[in-house]
């Protein structure tokens, strides 16, 4: 329930609320102390701001946010749309090429095993030239060769020398040998 408030230019506050009226100020009697006499005006003033202020509409509004991103569609909405196309170009190029390589491997199973048994065979001829390259005794060298691959090894103050050289340049790697 409201409360609606009333102060008549006789000084008394009164709430019309309810069942009847009722007086909200203590009564003043001329001539006493309890406080200082206020005139009728200064009551009335204050319950009339107060029932102003209890029904004036709120004044804020609702914030919006407007992007200026065009990733989410802002006030250039040709940058995202460039950048989308750019991406789906690359995308596109990506699967040409990734169809590209799927259409280069070999589709017969029997290139596929020979492949699989060259690469083995490859891996152990590799571990064998590793192990005589290691097993190397002071002052032992040698070569091996293999296409336009040439690898030099050379076993001597401690320390083992192993060049490769092939068509795309020379490594040398030297490693301690522990005999000297």
């Amino acid at each position: 329930m409201h409360s609606f408030t009333y102060a008549p230019p006789g000084g008394r506050v009164r709430n019309l609320a309810g069942s009847g009226e009722r007086d909200l100020a203590p009564s003043r009697r001329r001539g006493s102390r309890q406080g200082s006499r206020r005139p009728g005006w200064v009551a009335g003033g204050a319950a009339a701001l107060s029932l102003s202020l209890a029904t004036t509409p709120a004044l804020a509004t609702d914030l919006r946010y407007a992007p200026m991103s065009p990733n989410f569609g802002g006030f250039n909405p040709v940058a995202f749309q460039m950048a989308q196309y750019k991406k789906s170009l690359e995308a596109a190029e990506a699967a040409a090429e990734a169809a590209a390589a799927r259409s280069a491997t070999p589709s017969d199973p029997n290139q596929a095993f020979i492949n699989a048994i060259v690469s083995q065979l490859n891996g152990i001829v590799a571990q064998t030239i590793a192990q005589k390259i290691a097993n190397a005794q002071p002052g032992q060298a040698g070569t091996v060769q293999s296409g336009s691959v040439t690898i030099t090894y050379v076993n001597s103050d401690g320390q083992l020398s192993v060049t490769i050289t092939s068509p795309t340049g020379t490594t040398t790697l030297v490693i301690p040998s522990g005999g000297a």
